[in-house]
């Protein structure tokens, strides 16, 4: 018989959802939806947490707790929730286990949660090996961040670091060369691109930080016509990430 959640239990989940600080301090983090749990690696999954509605139709599947409809409603952070939610182990990775690649995204600063796991999702169409980030990117297991991979998180390495300046000079050391996306750059269609190369996507409004960019091997432009002065970030990343 599938058990009813505590109330301790459901205000534990409340935080995790709500609060970085608790999902620093835990390694845990909430993924919702069915396609994001069925994502989820055995190895990482602790907990199944479904509505009623949703248990009657999936009853041969992992589930720890059950909650009435509207209960689930409450605990979801979605406005239509489809009746699923897991909690899930975080990975850690160290950029010497992840140095082999040849294709890297480095972020700036990039803090909207969409474009954040939009660049995620895209890395893993494009075969990037890490998704490098600083510190005031947004926090990547945050609830919109992990949705909007769309299941990427699970499988596309990343480095949340608090200096840019030390990965970027041993990714140098390392044969990669460094390419800024920024307005006075060279129009990338004139770039020979490395072999072995990351990009510098940065802030939504402020673009790459003056310390940053001088760390840059070349300044690269992405041409537009019309009045279109700027492009969104996931947009810019993605375009760079197929060059």
């Amino acid at each position: 018989m599938d058990n009813a959640p505590s109330a301790r239990k459901i205000r534990d989940i409340k935080t995790l959802r709500d609060r970085s600080s608790e999902r620093r301090k835990t390694g845990l983090f909430v993924a919702e939806g069915e396609r994001l749990c069925a994502e989820i690696p055995k190895e990482d999954l602790v907990e199944v947490f479904m509505s009623s509605g949703y248990r009657a139709s999936h009853p041969t599947e992992r589930c720890d707790y059950v909650l009435k409809n509207g209960e689930f409603e409450r605990l979801a952070d979605t406005k239509h929730p489809q009746g699923i939610l897991a909690i899930a182990r975080q990975r850690r990775y160290a950029l010497s286990d992840i140095l082999g690649g040849s294709l890297y995204i480095i972020l700036d600063t990039i803090q909207d949660p969409g474009n954040l796991g939009t660049i995620i999702r895209t890395a893993e169409a494009a075969g990037v090996a890490v998704v490098i980030m600083n510190k005031g990117c947004a926090e990547i297991y945050s609830p919109k961040v992990v949705r909007s991979t769309m299941g990427s998180i699970f499988r596309v390495p990343f480095l949340c670091t608090d200096d840019l300046g030390d990965v970027i000079a041993r990714m140098k050391q390392s044969g990669v060369r460094i390419y800024a996306a920024d307005m006075s750059g060279k129009n990338l269609s004139e770039i020979k691109f490395a072999d072995k190369r990351a990009f510098i996507i940065g802030n939504e409004a402020n673009g790459i930080t003056e310390d940053v960019l001088k760390l840059a091997d070349e300044k690269v432009s992405i041409p537009m016509a019309g009045k279109v002065k700027s492009l969104n970030a996931a947009v810019s990343s993605a375009i760079l990430m197929y060059h």
